[in-house]
């Protein structure tokens, strides 16, 4: 601020140039200090705005290159690191011996953070020289070159390397190759893969084939490739000669000289009939029509023979490569057969030609002939015969109709596994029951009419303690009173009635057949030929009326008392074990018997009275309701707890159980209850 005592003088006014600009005011100093100060501030900013947005990064090379250089943006090298914002970068490097980087990358958020870069190796160069120069070049077996070339690139690493050439052996190695631009070099003398071959022949000019390709003419050498080769000398008029030759690689060999053998001739031959063998020089050759190949400029002997007819021969001589016909005819040779053929109005074809025999005696070719006789409702049959020349044959066909073949297909006796025997029992009609007036007569054997239909087997004795214990191995039959049940030949007791029908399934399964029951006892229908226990019908048939002019009252006939041997039953031995015994007979045991001991049935049952009761399949009705109408093949009743019992035992010796018409039933098993095993035949 100016004093109160200056004086301020004024100034001239000096109006501006026309066009010119105001005099420039001088800049203090204060100004420019301020400029520099303001300026340095933004600097500062700017750096410190830089460090704190950067992120500190690690550039690393692998291997350590000769130049490195990061551009893209504001890069501050620190150290070992670079300072730089987020962004995209580049990074490139060279180092000799690999291939130059050139790579980008980004730098991310993270405020340390490395990018990783392997520089690639340059390739190698693989030199290969080889004999002959003309060469194929393969690496790990992909074809590389056709040589000659300057040279194979290749990335390092170990290789195989083969070289290979018409006509020569392949070469093979491993190579192992450095990379960088250096370079292999190979050189490789490859083995001929061929010999020369010399060959001659008698004649000479014959045609050199090898393996097929015809080469040169004899005499000549020709080379051929290393192995087994097949080399043929042939020339007309001549049989061909043909010999595998085993050729070493660059070996040659000199086959010793072939002389030629003149070609076969041909003859047709050709018969009537046809069909006729042929033989040369007794060598069977085959049979007319057939043509032949024989050795030429010989004389042969062609034979020709036909059953039923005489034999001729010719003889004939061949020029190499001649061709002839020889033609015989074959005289019949007859023999006389007559045919005895029921039933009389038969149709009769031989060899499959019909012919009318009846009443006939017929000549024909002493030959194998094929007969069949048919007629409608018969099985037909056929056969071979071959009439004998010196004496009148006899042929006999007897046709069966279809029942009777059907039943001829059924054996009477069959073996089952396990050792069982079975009888086979045919079909009938009968009266199941006994009349009321009949002696011992019980009131549940009333009379019913039945129809069996079809034929069953039925075992020759009752199931064995040795037989059953196959099935169940822990099974005893026990004792009674002081008398064994448990020998391995004495009928099997005290099983219950389901144990018995599973019995006849496993029985079956060891025969591969469809098991008759279910696991829980029940029939399965239609009844198969599986094994099972038999109906109360079928054994009442195959005891009493099977093969029975009249009914059969007891086991050994019609009166009492039994022969001896008759059976088991309750005789003096039991006295301790029952309480009604036949004084008088002795059957050996007081207990049962081995099975089979007795006296056999009329269809070739053993037991069907006497050792033990057995279990049929029937449920016991005891009401048995009557009807006219004949029952066929039933199998009992559809209810009830009990099953029926049929056949006296050991512990029987009542006029009323010692009947084969007694009927009884039962629940639970006993000591003198069994069974045997039946089973349909078809």
């Amino acid at each position: 601020m100016s004093s109160p005592d200056t004086v301020i003088q004024p100034q001239a006014y000096q109006p501006p140039s026309p066009g010119g600009r105001p005099p420039r005011r001088p800049v203090s100093r204060r100004a420019w200090i301020y400029a520099a100060v303001g300026a340095g501030l933004l600097l500062f900013g700017l750096a410190m705005g830089f460090l704190f947005t950067a992120r500190a990064v690690t550039v690393s090379v692998t291997p350590a290159p000769e130049h490195l250089e990061v551009s893209g943006g504001l890069v501050l090298r620190w150290g070992e690191r670079y300072l730089m914002p987020a962004g995209e970068y580049r990074v490139q490097a060279q180092k000799a011996r690999y291939h130059d980087l050139d790579a980008r990358f980004t730098v991310g958020p993270e405020p340390s953070q490395t990018h990783t870069f392997e520089m690639a190796l340059l390739p190698g160069r693989l030199v290969v020289h080889s004999t002959p120069e003309a060469a194929e070049v393969a690496i790990d077996g992909t074809a590389k070159a056709t040589l000659p070339v300057p040279f194979i690139a290749l990335e390092q690493g170990t290789y195989e390397l083969r070289v290979s050439a018409a006509r020569h052996e392949d070469h093979t190695q491993t190579i192992e190759i450095t990379g960088g631009g250096d370079e292999l070099r190979v050189n490789v003398a490859l083995t001929p893969a061929w010999a020369p071959v010399s060959l001659s022949s008698t004649p000479p000019g014959a045609t050199i084939e090898v393996d097929g390709k015809a080469e040169a003419k004899t005499p000549a050498t020709v080379d051929m490739g290393a192995g087994e080769r097949q080399v043929t000398l042939s020339a007309p008029g001549f049989k061909p000669w043909t010999r595998t030759l085993t050729v070493v690689a660059d070996v040659p060999q000199t086959v010793p000289p072939v002389t030629l053998e003149p070609a076969d001739g041909q003859v047709a031959v050709t018969s009537e009939p046809s069909g006729a063998a042929v033989r040369v020089g007794g060598t069977f050759r085959g049979n007319t029509p057939l043509t032949l190949s024989l050795t030429a400029n010989q004389a042969h002997t062609v034979k020709v023979s036909l059953e039923g007819h005489s034999a001729t021969e010719q003889r004939v001589t061949l020029a190499p490569e001649g061709r002839e016909s020889l033609r015989f005819e074959l005289t019949p040779v007859l023999g006389a057969v007559r045919f005895e053929i029921t039933p009389a109005d038969a149709e009769v074809l031989i060899d499959g030609k019909p012919v009318q025999v009846s009443g006939r005696t017929l000549r024909l070719p002493a030959r194998s002939h094929q007969l069949q006789v048919r007629k409608a409702g018969h099985v037909s049959q056929g056969s071979t015969f071959t009439p004998q020349p010196d004496s009148e044959q006899r042929v006999t066909v007897k046709l069966l109709t279809e029942a009777e073949a059907r039943l001829a297909s059924m054996p009477p006796t069959v073996s089952a596994a396990n050792g069982h025997t079975l009888k086979r029992i045919p079909p009938g009609s009968f009266t199941l029951g006994t009349p009321r007036n009949d002696q011992g007569r019980q009131a549940n054997e009333g009379q019913r009419p039945i129809t069996l239909t079809r034929h069953f087997y039925l075992s020759t004795t009752e199931v064995t303690n040795a037989q059953f214990r196959t099935f169940l191995g822990s099974h005893v039959s026990g004792v009674t009173g002081r008398q064994t049940l448990d020998n391995e030949q004495q009928p099997v007791v005290r099983v219950s009635w389901l144990q018995a029908v599973r019995y006849c399934n496993w029985l079956s399964a060891q025969q591969g057949l469809t098991p008759a029951y279910t696991h829980e006892g029940e029939l399965i229908t239609p009844v198969g030929t599986g094994y099972r226990l038999p109906s109360e019908a079928e054994w009442a048939w195959a005891a009493r009326h099977a093969l029975q002019p009249t009914p059969l009252r007891y086991p050994w006939g019609a009166a009492m008392p039994p022969p001896p041997g008759s059976g088991n039953f309750a005789d003096e031995r039991a006295k301790a074990l029952v309480n009604d015994w036949m004084a008088g007979y002795d059957d050996g045991y007081a207990a049962s018997a081995p099975v089979g001991r007795y006296a056999v049935s009329r269809v070739g049952l053993f037991d069907m009275g006497g050792n033990v009761s057995e279990w049929m399949h029937d449920r016991y009705d005891g009401t048995l309701v009557i009807s006219p109408q004949p029952q066929v093949d039933p199998f009992g009743a559809a209810q009830g707890g009990d099953r029926v019992v049929r056949g006296s035992s050991y512990r029987h010796g009542r006029i009323t159980e010692l009947r084969l018409a007694w009927r009884d039933f039962a629940r639970a098993e006993r000591d003198d209850l069994g069974f045997r095993v039946a089973r349909y035949a078809e």
